[in-house]
């Protein structure tokens, strides 16, 4: 029989080295995992309540099922205001807390799609209307050098008056406060503010006129005038 070698390791050492392997790959699996997880929450930001308000909004048929839209939409944690509905699709995105930042008022219908990338406060008004594919984006980037033109993230609210009309396609960048009563025409690009009363309209959205100022006044409900005689005669 052959003397054993120096460094020889011996059947038992190569026996033993087989049985740590599993164990070893096992680890590497788990720590892959682990990382790819971690990997999936940060570009994904998943929350939980705007996948509901997304899943439970597109489920139903546009402009079917408003009232079960907007009762599920508010056990998802949406504020929504007394009398307002959402008849279609809601897609909430961004790093802000819906239930905190996102807010409707009374009366207000919002025909959807409507897309929100939430990074400040979105507050929608009372009795104003929404139209289809309407944008509600408040991030934006800086402007950056010629390296890199997408500069650094910044958030500014958008706040939406009372009586507002927004039509189909518009899109309201951050930062931008729309006054009441105002109209904001299809396909515009709102970068500024637009002052109450007014229309806008293009890209950028302008000033196209001024709107008249309604005085509420109150309905009287006119009198019932007793019916005239049967022979004719008015007394």
């Amino acid at each position: 029989m052959r003397e054993p070698l120096a460094g020889d390791t011996g059947p038992s050492s190569v026996a033993t080295s087989d049985s740590e392997r599993p164990g070893r790959e096992t680890g590497r699996m788990q720590g892959l995992g682990s990382r790819v997880a971690r990997a999936w929450v940060d570009e994904i930001g998943f929350d939980s309540r705007k996948v509901v308000a997304r899943v439970v909004s597109r489920a139903l048929p546009q402009f079917s099922f408003n009232r079960t839209r907007t009762f599920a939409l508010r056990a998802a944690g949406v504020r929504i205001g007394e009398g307002s509905g959402v008849l279609g699709a809601l897609d909430v995105t961004g790093p802000g807390d819906m239930r905190e930042l996102f807010s409707i008022g009374d009366d207000t219908f919002i025909s959807g799609p409507l897309h929100i990338d939430l990074g400040a406060e979105v507050r929608i008004g009372s009795r104003v209307q929404l139209g289809h594919h309407v944008l509600l984006l408040t991030v934006d980037h800086e402007m950056g050098p010629s390296t890199a033109r997408c500069g650094p993230l910044m958030v500014a609210p958008i706040i939406i008056g009372d009586g507002v009309w927004i039509a189909s396609r518009v899109t309201v960048l951050p930062g931008v406060f729309i006054g009441d009563g105002s109209v904001v025409a299809a396909g515009a690009v709102v970068s500024r503010d637009v002052a109450p009363n007014t229309m806008v309209a293009g890209v950028p959205a302008r000033l196209v006129r001024e709107l008249e100022v309604d005085t509420p006044q109150r309905r009287h409900r006119p009198r019932s005038q007793p019916p005239p005689p049967r022979d004719g005669r008015v007394t």
